[in-house]
């Protein structure tokens, strides 16, 4: 006996006037659903490419090259100078004569004794609130096999128009997942507040939103078509999608004289295709970060704290290969509140997820590539904050984004990675007079786009795949002097 009641909650609602188009459409109207989900990215991809081009049904192709996350701090928060230390043309440690609009007092000039940290490489002030997150949440043997690289780059303030995301390109330069390409805990363009450049989006696989446990299982759940069965209900399942799709195809045979396009049945026929096979191969439990004991005995409060619940479940999809790439949004680094406390402590808990991250990456010895981006940038008053969680610094008066910058670390699992010159980790530089971006000192420096292109070269290098970046990117803006905009040697 059907239950018409139930049956009308299950069908898709066609909103008055809003014709589904794209994928966030079909899933937000109900089109998608069930294991529609799991293959949405991949499957309504196919309609992206030309009619006349034959349909081959798209399978995950391994690269062996290493997973990306991306962290997008919203608001236009403090790295240069507090964080991630900056200098003039010599570098990081060539320092500025005043970082007081950086946030740092006399007391805390990084060329007093004490007062920088280089053990993974990359060097930070010694009472960074990121380096204190970081390192209250990995082990020195995690740190000591990390290596990073600062860009010196103006951004614009509090805005999501900053093309700085290179998600799209790095995907497409090699960072493939198994299940979807992209992920992100927005549901945006990008995954994220910061936008990706105009040029390297592909519609056929924008990020799918994960910030939740049941957001990565959600990928393939078999809906209400798993709880008619008590038992063995994958294989019956997967019966039941071979015969769906046998009857899809002779119902697709008695159309064959109209118009539609030979694409749009092979789309049909991968779909379930894939479905089958995502059935048997992507159990949700083996997506799930919370049955994960790695990923729990590092993210130990997933089920109370949300920063944790979303980044545990990015790390472990980007981790485990099932997604290529990923975006962390956090919010509320828009910190210029005239004190210094709260800046500190959200600097900490960015640094946390970083850390968190890494450490993951040792425990499941896997390589790691974290990018750390923000919109804009704060400049610091000349009130000292001496509370405690203030720490005697400048406190957070208002939006900079002329003391913006961006970073990277990376993680190898059997070694420190090898950069290229010890001296020269910083791209671009800071102006001693004001401790602000030089914009004219490379290419990198007042432009968000080729900074993107730059993160890109450098995730090649680590492949030792440099070359192909105008392959990927479109044009390569560098040119011959690429090199200087270049930190990492091939990570193996």
């Amino acid at each position: 006996m059907t239950d018409k009641k139930n049956d009308e909650k299950l069908k898709p609602m066609l909103h008055e006037g809003h014709h589904p188009k794209n994928r966030r459409d079909f899933l937000a109207q109900g089109f998608l659903g069930m294991t529609a989900f799991a293959l949405a990215p991949q499957a309504l991809g196919l309609l992206s490419q030309s009619a006349q081009a034959a349909v081959v049904c798209p399978t995950s192709v391994a690269t062996g090259m290493a997973p990306v996350i991306i962290i997008d701090l919203v608001g236009g928060g403090n790295i240069a100078g507090s964080n991630v230390m900056v200098g003039g043309l010599g570098g990081q440690l060539d320092f500025l004569p005043d970082y007081q609009t950086l946030g740092l007092p006399a007391d805390f000039h990084p060329s007093l004794s004490g007062k920088i940290n280089s053990e993974m490489g990359l060097v930070f002030h010694s009472d960074s609130g990121m380096l204190r997150g970081i390192q209250s949440v990995t082990q020195g043997s995690t740190r000591a096999n990390c290596e990073g690289m600062i860009f010196c780059t103006s951004t614009d303030d509090d805005t999501g128009n900053n093309q700085t995301n290179p998600l799209y390109w790095l995907n497409k330069a090699g960072a493939k997942g198994q299940l979807n390409q992209l992920a992100g805990t927005a549901q945006t363009e990008s995954g994220g507040n910061t936008s990706a450049p105009a040029e390297s989006v592909n519609p056929s696989i924008q990020p799918v939103k994960i910030d939740s446990p049941q957001d990565a299982t959600n990928l393939v759940s078999i809906g209400n078509l798993g709880t008619f069965f008590v038992s063995d209900s994958s294989l019956k399942v997967e019966k039941i999608l071979n015969t769906v799709s046998r009857i899809s195809e002779k119902k697709l045979e008695t159309i064959s004289r109209r118009s539609l396009p030979d694409q749009i049945k092979n789309l049909i026929q991968c779909s379930y295709q894939q479905t089958s096979t995502q059935v048997k191969q992507f159990v949700p439990d083996l997506l799930d970060p919370t049955k994960d004991t790695l990923v729990t005995a590092v993210f130990p409060n997933i089920a109370n704290d949300s920063v944790q619940r979303k980044s545990a479940t990015i790390a472990k999809m980007v981790l485990d290969g099932f997604i290529g790439a990923a975006t962390i949004e956090m919010g509320g680094y828009d910190y210029h509140t005239g004190d210094r406390q709260t800046g500190e402590a959200k600097d900490q808990e960015a640094g946390q997820v970083i850390g968190r991250i890494l450490e993951l990456a040792a425990r499941k010895q896997k390589d790691v590539v974290i990018i750390v981006l923000t919109d804009g940038g704060v400049a610091a008053n000349s009130t000292i904050d001496n509370t405690v969680g203030g720490r005697g610094k400048f406190g957070w008066s208002g939006d900079s984004g002329q003391r913006s910058s961006a970073f990277m670390m990376v993680y190898k699992k059997d070694g420190k990675p090898q950069i290229r010159n010890a001296n020269a980790r910083q791209i671009g530089h800071f102006k001693a007079s004001s401790a602000s971006v030089e914009n004219s000192a490379l290419l990198t420096s007042n432009s968000v786009v080729n900074l993107s292109k730059a993160m890109v070269a450098n995730y090649l290098a680590l492949h030792g795949k440099e070359g192909m970046l105008e392959s990927v990117v479109g044009d390569d803006p560098f040119r011959n002097n690429l090199d200087k905009y270049l930190v990492f040697n091939k990570l193996r």
